[in-house]
């Protein structure tokens, strides 16, 4: 395996390092460190991918992999969304992470810097990598939505992606077109009156979609934050709400209170 540590993108990986890049998007990284990982040999890379969180096995995981020198020039070990580490599996990483051996370069992976545990972060070197869209070819929400996740970015300068008719939403398992036809259909029904407005989002409500409701409060998000119409204290009345979707775990919300509360709020009216 060779790394290109003098080249990655700004990020100075050093051997016998520990890392932690910190970026909006964990696509965007994902595509960062395959063009400047060239992996011949597996065996000197170990990659931790939670579906949950990350507990005292993994980290065993790790610290049995170091035990044993390099094939190559050094050992990587990628661990994406670190912040879902346990208070256990922590302490268990700190000496791992303060003296990692010479060859090994570990590179922790977050969104959510903030939400690392101080014991953890105070023990790597913060890398912050910055999201670039490609080029002057997309348009400001294009760049949003190419900001939230990176794989859309080709896709979007392609214009890959279809516009989904009102019955196909909730069925739809592609992100980016649910995400581009629930955008059309929110500026095609803002021109219409209140009473037809009213009536799409009674439509929507009925999508008990937990994916669904987060991508669609991506869009509202943007919709808020450019709205000319709407007061400061308005906006960040109903950004603070997007932000509590986004960052939740679990689908325990008032779907239909919630509908109406985010797409009302686009109008400057409240329920």
């Amino acid at each position: 395996m060779q790394i290109n540590v003098e080249n990655a993108d700004g990020l100075n990986l050093e051997p016998g390092s520990s890392f932690c890049i910190v970026s909006h998007s964990i696509s965007y990284v994902e595509r960062i460190l395959s063009s400047i990982i060239d992996v011949n040999n597996l065996q000197d890379l170990l990659i931790i991918k939670p579906e949950n969180n990350i507990g005292i096995e993994e980290i065993r995981r790790i610290i049995d992999f170091l035990d044993f020198a390099p094939q190559g020039e050094y050992k990587l070990i990628l661990v994406y969304e670190a912040d879902k580490m346990t208070q256990e599996a922590a302490n268990a990483f700190l000496k791992t992470l303060e003296e990692p051996p010479h060859y090994a370069i570990i590179l922790l992976i977050t969104t959510r810097w903030n939400s690392l545990l101080p014991t953890i972060r105070s023990r790597v070197q913060k890398r912050f990598l910055k999201f670039v869209p490609q080029g002057d070819k997309l348009n400001d929400f294009e760049r949003y939505l190419a900001f939230w996740d990176a794989e859309f970015e080709d896709r979007i300068l392609s214009h890959d992606y279809q516009i989904l008719a009102e019955d196909e939403l909730a069925d739809s398992e592609d992100v980016l077109n649910q995400v581009m036809s629930i955008k059309a259909m929110i500026d095609e029904y803002l021109q219409k009156g209140i009473a037809e407005y009213v009536k799409f989002i009674s439509r929507v409500s009925k999508i008990n979609d937990f994916r669904f409701l987060k991508n669609l409060t991506k869009v509202v998000a943007w919709m808020i934050f450019t709205n000319k119409d709407l007061q400061i204290e308005n906006k960040i009345e109903y950004l603070k709400i997007c932000d509590e979707i986004q960052r939740s775990k679990l689908a325990n919300f008032n779907y239909v209170l919630t509908y109406y509360t985010l797409l009302l709020g686009l109008r400057g009216e409240k329920q």
